[in-house]
């Protein structure tokens, strides 16, 4: 079951002039736009880089002041954009930024935060901070990149990922939620993962009996959906069933989606997430949505 969240409608956005943390900012304007909150530009300028290896010691202050010449471009662009400067303020603290953004996400809508890139066009693995902020966030987190397939008007459609055991239904509720409050219709799309492990290698499951497994899927997650949309009746929803790896379909399908919505399973202490999670945060083509059902709050 979702949280409810009672706070301050805020949208919360880590900024460092980047050009994925740039596509950040733009996403979030739009969110804060939409949901008539407040914008918080976050810059945290990590203390490590306060004392490099060479034995320099960076001043501060110094560095605060570039940061807030750069937080006021990104300012610039929200003002542009038409939220009224009362609405759009800026934070610079010296910490870890991962840190930083999960002490924010207390009391925001929704936290959104920049994957950077690896190489050119390429993403092998997404950043730290992106990273521990999914993990350890109170409230909903927005990843973006600057790669990211734009749709010049956005589609409407939020694709979520749930399975049989119901692990999905807390990010399904959150996007019925979001297509509730602000439009669009949402696609569960359901992978049913083919045999891995040494156990499984004597060769894969025939057509036949992936087709069952898809027909077995369908119903279960038939039955389970009605339970959490009977609450959502004016949204549109409807199902899709594969078949293969969960990465891979999740993938493909994020091209034609405006945002793809996971759960994510991160505990105490080290909050770290699974393969699937960091898969789809390094190779989806459209933003992708994560929020922990443990103790994460709606938007």
């Amino acid at each position: 079951m979702l949280k409810p969240y009672a706070g301050p409608a805020r949208v919360v956005v880590g900024f460092d002039g980047s050009d994925d943390s740039f596509q950040a900012l733009a996403y979030a304007i739009e969110e804060a736009r939409q949901r008539d909150a407040e914008l918080v530009l976050v810059h945290a300028v990590d203390d490590t880089v306060l004392n490099s290896a060479w034995g320099v010691v960076f001043d501060p202050e110094d560095i605060k002041q570039g940061a807030a010449e750069m937080l006021e471009r990104g300012v610039e662009d929200a003002l542009a954009a038409g939220l009224s400067r009362n609405r759009v303020r800026t934070e610079i603290v010296l910490g870890n930024p991962a840190a930083a953004l999960t002490r924010e996400s207390n009391q925001a809508s929704l936290v959104v935060v920049g994957r950077q890139s690896t190489g050119p066009g390429e993403k092998q693995f997404a950043g730290s901070t992106a990273v521990g902020v999914v993990g350890a966030s109170h409230c909903p987190v927005i990843v973006v990149s600057a790669d990211d397939v734009l749709h010049e008007q956005r589609t409407g459609v939020i694709g979520v990922a749930v399975d049989t055991s119901a692990r999905g239904a807390v990010a399904l509720e959150w996007a019925l939620q979001e297509c509730q409050s602000h439009g669009g219709r949402v696609v569960v799309i359901s992978v049913c993962r083919a045999p891995q492990g040494r156990w499984f290698s004597t060769g894969r499951p025939t057509p036949e009996q992936e087709d069952a497994a898809v027909r077995v899927t369908r119903a279960r997650m038939t039955d389970m959906i009605s339970e959490i949309t009977e609450d959502f009746p004016d949204v549109d929803v409807t199902l899709e069933v594969s078949y293969g790896s969960p990465v891979d379909v999740l993938v493909a399908r994020s091209e034609e989606l405006d945002l793809l919505a996971v759960e994510v399973h991160a505990s105490f202490p080290t909050y770290s997430v699974g393969g699937l999670i960091r898969g789809l945060m390094s190779h989806a083509r459209c933003p992708v949505g994560v929020i922990r059902p443990k103790d994460a709050h709606g938007s």
